[in-house]
């Protein structure tokens, strides 16, 4: 039955043990907190009272976690530690501004002065429901104690004779404090809530602040995410050119010194240009500006230079472009590069055959579509969707795109690519 269950439940005697302590913890904070602050505002005249301030700022803080702590013990409440963190970094100036201005700071303040009003009413409010409860459950016990010691019964000044029912009519009393009884394991239940809910707002992070928080994380998922795939899409298409050339000039090296000659020339070319590209990549994920003199980000005016790598590596590659490229917003150009330079990564590594690319800028979106011939072998069956696929399909979400990447019906393989401008 409902209304009996808080008489079972271990929770309803631990919120009972933390309503027991809201008074004398909220008493002791109260003039712990009114003494500090009195004295250190009284001595900043000689700026004793600054340290003095300061400390009591640090002990206020100190109390709030041991508050979080009790919310987490004997109200089941788990409170996280305020998101704002100033006590790992900077020089102690830039701490106290950062304690100054933490609104946790003061939220805990206000939570540990409303301790004691809190206080003070639970304990009226129990103290009073338990009297009562225990005289109810005791009475057919305590009016005959009370007849045998002649015990007279005042209201002010007026003696109130005959007042008293009969032991055996004293038992009706029984049913109705326990009944107070269950009434007060719901009033503890509903203290215990209202502690909770303020503490909550008090002693752990506002919104707004968990809002910055989970905005910071984004941001810096997403730029994990955009480095990651810089470094896939530069570094990968690199290597993967340098495998292929390095394999050539091998098969060759006894009967061909001059295609060999070149390949080491344009390996040597590739890794220089990679270099740049991570000495770029490094430098935006170190944030000193060590990449500033790096490459920048190649556009759609590189696509010649990247086709004539692909074919040095002896794979036919035919361009066709249609509209104005320079209408092209940078931030686009960059993604449809980064999208070509992706799909021939993977033409080099799976197939080796004929492709064509072709770009179309259509006014309003830009498109791109890479597709190759099937390989004279068959590739061995792939399962799940490579990095460089999905990282093809991220950017181009990340622009409002579409994406169509996919085998064709003769075994070949075609990605497909439409940018909003």
């Amino acid at each position: 039955m409902a209304l009996l269950r808080p008489i079972f439940e271990a929770r309803t005697y631990r919120h009972a043990v933390y309503l027991a302590l809201a008074f004398p913890l909220g008493l002791a904070y109260f003039v712990f907190l009114v003494t500090g602050i009195s004295v250190g505002f009284g001595l900043l005249i000689v700026w004793v009272g600054l340290p003095i301030l300061l400390a009591m700022i640090l002990a206020w803080r100190g109390i709030g976690t041991f508050e979080r702590g009790l919310h987490r013990g004997l109200l089941d409440i788990d409170i996280p530690e305020p998101t704002v963190k100033f006590l790992g970094e900077g020089t102690l100036w830039q701490r106290i501004k950062g304690i100054l201005a933490d609104g946790g700071t003061w939220r805990m303040l206000v939570w540990l002065f409303l301790r004691f009003p809190l206080g003070v009413f639970t304990f009226t409010v129990l103290v009073s429901i338990t009297a009562i409860v225990a005289v109810l459950v005791a009475a057919p016990v305590l009016i005959p104690v009370a007849d045998n010691m002649n015990v007279d019964v005042r209201v002010g000044s007026i003696m109130i004779d005959n007042w008293r029912p009969q032991a055996i009519d004293a038992w009706w009393m029984v049913p109705l404090g326990l009944l107070l009884l269950i009434i007060e394991m719901h009033v503890i239940n509903g203290l215990a809530w209202v502690h909770g809910v303020v503490g909550r707002a008090l002693l752990g992070s506002s919104a707004r602040e968990r809002e910055v928080v989970l905005e910071t994380r984004a941001t810096e998922l997403e730029q994990r995410t955009r480095l990651a795939h810089e470094l896939h899409d530069s570094i990968g298409h690199a290597v993967t050119l340098m495998v292929v050339q390095a394999g050539a000039g091998r098969k060759v090296f006894d009967s061909d010194p001059d295609f060999v000659r070149e390949s080491l020339e344009i390996i040597e070319q590739t890794g220089r240009t990679s270099l740049g590209e991570l000495d770029r990549v490094l430098g935006i994920l170190r944030d000193d500006g060590a990449g500033a003199g790096a490459p920048p980000v190649p556009d759609l005016g590189h696509l010649d230079e990247l086709i004539a790598g692909v074919q040095e590596a002896d794979i036919p590659v035919a361009l066709t472009v249609t509209g104005d490229l320079d209408a092209v917003p940078r931030g686009v150009q960059g993604t449809a590069y980064r999208v070509v330079q992706e799909a021939l990564t993977n033409v080099m590594r799976h197939a080796g055959t004929a492709t064509a690319v072709k770009v179309r800028a259509l006014g309003d979106a830009l498109d791109i579509e890479v597709v190759n011939d099937p390989p004279e072998v068959p590739p061995p069956p792939r399962t799940g969707v490579g990095r460089g696929v999905s990282g093809m399909r991220d950017r181009v979400a990340a622009f409002g795109g579409i994406s169509e990447i996919g085998p064709t019906l003769d075994g070949g393989y075609r990605v497909y690519v439409r940018l909003p401008m």
